[in-house]
């Protein structure tokens, strides 16, 4: 793509059995509003149904310019961060009061760990799973964070390894330059350095902080086979269907 940043197809990843997902299924990326006329055309392309938007309100650019429309498919918005998390009172914040603010690794830990529970977002991309609605696109600002745990649980549900699953997230390190960038252009230019450096836990990927997730679903569900059959209404059965539909 020339403009929609972290897009990757989850297509020919491995699963623990030694099969591999099918390719043009299930894609990931940042945001879409800056795809290109080519981009747009390959999406079109590439026969997306169904994009699942995992932004806030706050982060969706004011002026439009979604080309959803223009690649035919359906937009499905569910905001994940809310007030109670600390990322997201910092992304709500006016530029004095972030001057004051902290983010630490277990702040953004906390978000991790609280992304699989209760996650309308996620249900209705496994939905989309079950139900055979493909392609499909997961997204958010970024593409690493939201988009990287749902990607997480979709990639699990279809019998990857947390090993594979793994790999996957941390393709999003490629990016961090750019959304440091991107971060830094939205503040006056006397702030942006600052911003950068101060904030620099927020523009990559570290293992510690996908492991978070996973050591929390362990700790309510005891295995990820509990988690997926329990939080997205499930069967052992079904599970085997799904892996035999896409996965070759």
């Amino acid at each position: 793509m020339e403009r929609i940043l972290n897009f990757r197809d989850l297509g020919g990843t491995e699963t623990e059995d030694g099969r591999r997902v099918k390719k043009g299924l299930f894609f990931r990326c940042a945001m879409l509003e800056e795809a290109t006329k080519n981009d747009v055309k390959e999406l079109n392309a590439l026969g997306v149904k169904l994009v699942f938007d995992y932004r806030n309100p706050g982060e969706v650019p004011g002026d439009g310019g979604y080309p959803y429309n223009q690649i035919g498919a359906m937009r499905f918005a569910f905001p994940m961060l809310t007030g109670k998390n600390k990322l997201y009172r910092l992304q709500t914040q006016s530029n004095l009061k972030r001057a004051f603010s902290r983010v630490s690794i277990e702040d953004v830990k906390d978000t991790y760990r609280a992304l699989p529970f209760g996650n309308e977002g996620y249900k209705r991309m496994a939905k989309a799973l079950t139900d055979g609605e493909t392609p499909f696109i997961q997204h958010c600002s970024a593409g690493k964070d939201r988009t990287g745990v749902g990607s997480a649980i979709l990639l699990g549900i279809l019998g990857v390894s947390f090993a594979e699953i793994l790999k996957d997230y941390l393709k999003s390190g490629i990016i961090e330059n750019e959304i440091r960038e991107k971060a830094a252009q939205q503040l006056p230019r006397f702030l942006g350095k600052w911003f950068k450096k101060k904030f620099g836990l927020l523009f990559g990927v570290r293992a510690e902080l996908l492991e978070a997730a996973l050591d929390d679903i362990l700790k309510r569900y005891g295995s990820f086979q509990k988690y997926i059959l329990d939080e997205f209404g499930l069967t052992t059965e079904a599970v085997k269907e799904l892996r035999g539909r896409y996965t070759e």
